[in-house]
């Protein structure tokens, strides 16, 4: 298996993990982006303290997200390959418009690699 099927593969797990109730994202997404007024929202998971921007802080939000950015790191390493080899893994979510409870969340991650190739999971959820 090439590394460009090793990335998409990793780009999916990462995107499938967080769109699941194990990474405890929802409802507290739906929540704080229906608070926001924004429909969607990206943020850069190698970042410190990923939290979306131009979103209200709530706690059980930034705790499933620095989870997720643990879970990316591990579904990396477990892969063979290293953060550090990696310029970024984008994350975007959007709750679904018909659950209005927001347990419903779509992800999406893109994972760029250190010489700019872009693995995109696609929308899951």
């Amino acid at each position: 298996m090439t590394s460009q099927r090793i990335l998409a593969g990793v780009a999916h797990d990462i995107a499938h993990h967080a769109s699941s109730g194990l990474s405890f994202l929802s409802p507290h997404m739906a929540h704080a982006l229906r608070s926001a007024g924004l429909p969607t929202v990206t943020m850069e998971l190698l970042t410190d303290d990923p939290y979306p921007t131009g979103v209200p802080r709530i706690e059980p939000l930034r705790a499933a997200l620095a989870t997720l950015r643990e879970t990316a790191e591990k579904i990396v390493e477990r892969n063979g390959f290293s953060i550090a080899n990696l310029r970024s893994i984008s994350f975007s979510a959007t709750p679904a418009p018909w659950d209005e409870k927001g347990y419903t969340l779509h992800t999406r991650v893109v994972v760029t690699s250190h010489d700019g190739r872009e693995f995109d999971s696609g929308w899951i959820g």
